[in-house]
């Protein structure tokens, strides 16, 4: 591993956890703080429409302050959510006045993130060496995510407001590491970006809408990241309440389910990406078959009457995780490789514009259909569309 990369890719990852925590707050706290799936569905929906947005700004972005300082200014964001939700929780103000703020705020950060990490590894990484070391980058996601699942309910009985400083402490230790790496790693892209000439000048702050509109591959990838992403952020959205109100699983156990279900997701990541570097084999293959597996083992545990034995929800919700919290490094390596180098942040947001702008829509319709026929029904549509999907790109990639 490169210099640069050992010195940036700790860092990035970090960035991801703590967006990852900041996001998934809402959610793991939500039968504590009395949120129905509505309301949730609701929040989670205005998050995705502002990271819809955010992403799509992410080649000027980058080329107005450069990949690194655009990580450390979604720190930023994060740090400011939670200070809003650390201030409610707190008695400040009317109650629950800090819920629309904090979206908001973690809109600005979730968008931008994946794009300005995407353009600093992929300058810094070798193209061989990027599923996997992109793999290892997302898996700050599932980090996050489990860190969140487990320590915020806890932190929670401490004090209303102690999880959220918490998360807001730590983003700003992360938002300084990356500022400090700018001088060695951060300087890269924006004199590119500023020098006028070609695909690094002028070129670099379009927005990728023109890759996608001429590229078949990155159209079909664009197709199957939304409905692998829209199944993965109803998962981490909805599952703990799932738990607790359909399973009827004690907050603590369900916690641990959903922790279980990241962890997971963590070695997945890991998985994948080191099975991607390996000569010959296709990527897009891989994707394909991580949909199916996906219906596979999501598709009995969400359709199975009343509770599952203990060991069928532990090894379902294991494979669930496996494949659909797995496949983001892969993903996000394969659409940096087609876009290039000088490319790839712009690139990857404007492929991530439609899977936010799906996101935006899908929590309001996932817990719509919830509420008529359960949420056991929504995730079985969800995980019918992604074997559909997986599927297509298994048969159309070589």
């Amino acid at each position: 591993m490169s210099t640069a990369v050992a010195r940036t890719l700790p860092a990035l990852t970090a960035v991801q956890a703590l967006v990852a925590m900041g996001t998934f707050a809402l959610s793991v706290l939500a039968p504590q703080l009395g949120l129905e799936v509505q309301q949730l569905g609701l929040l989670g929906s205005g998050l995705f429409a502002v990271g819809a947005f955010s992403s799509l700004m992410a080649g000027r972005l980058i080329r107005r302050f450069g990949d690194l300082q655009l990580a450390g200014l979604c720190m930023a964001a994060v740090m400011l959510a939670m200070l809003c939700l650390a201030c409610d929780a707190a008695g400040v103000g009317p109650s629950r006045w800090a819920q629309w703020p904090a979206v908001l705020f973690l809109g600005l950060a979730f968008g931008p993130e994946t794009p300005a990490s995407a353009s600093v590894l992929a300058r810094v990484t070798p193209p061989a060496r990027r599923p996997w070391v992109f793999s290892i980058r997302q898996t700050g996601n599932q980090i996050g995510a489990m860190a969140g699942s487990l320590l915020l309910p806890l932190l929670l009985f401490r004090h209303a407001a102690l999880p959220f400083a918490l998360v807001a402490s730590l983003a700003l230790c992360v938002g300084l590491w990356c500022l400090r790496l700018v001088g060695r790693d951060g300087d890269a892209a924006a004199p590119l970006s500023r020098s006028g000439q070609g695909e690094t000048g002028a070129g670099s702050a379009r927005s990728g809408l023109h890759e996608l509109a001429t590229s078949a591959p990155l159209r079909l990838l664009t197709a199957t990241m939304l409905v692998y992403m829209v199944t993965q952020v109803c998962l981490n959205l909805f599952v703990m309440s799932h738990a607790v109100r359909h399973w009827q699983l004690p907050i603590a156990l369900a916690a641990s389910l959903v922790a279980l279900m990241q962890g997971a997701g963590l070695v997945g990541r890991l998985l994948w990406g080191w099975i991607a570097q390996r000569p010959g084999l296709s990527t897009g293959r891989l994707l394909g078959a991580l949909g199916l597996l996906m219906a596979a083992s999501g598709l009995p545990l969400f359709l199975w009457p009343a509770t599952p034995p203990a060991w069928v929800l532990g090894t379902l919700l294991a494979l669930v995780g496996l494949s659909a919290s797995g496949w983001n490094g892969v993903m996000m390596a394969e659409v940096a490789c087609i876009a290039g180098p000088a490319r790839a942040g712009a690139v990857t947001g404007a492929v991530l514009l439609f899977g936010y702008s799906g996101l935006a829509l899908a929590p309001i319709a996932f817990a719509a259909l919830g509420a008529r026929t359960g949420t056991g029904v929504s995730y079985a549509a969800l995980l019918v569309a992604a074997g559909l999907l997986g599927g297509m790109l298994l048969k159309r990639s070589r």
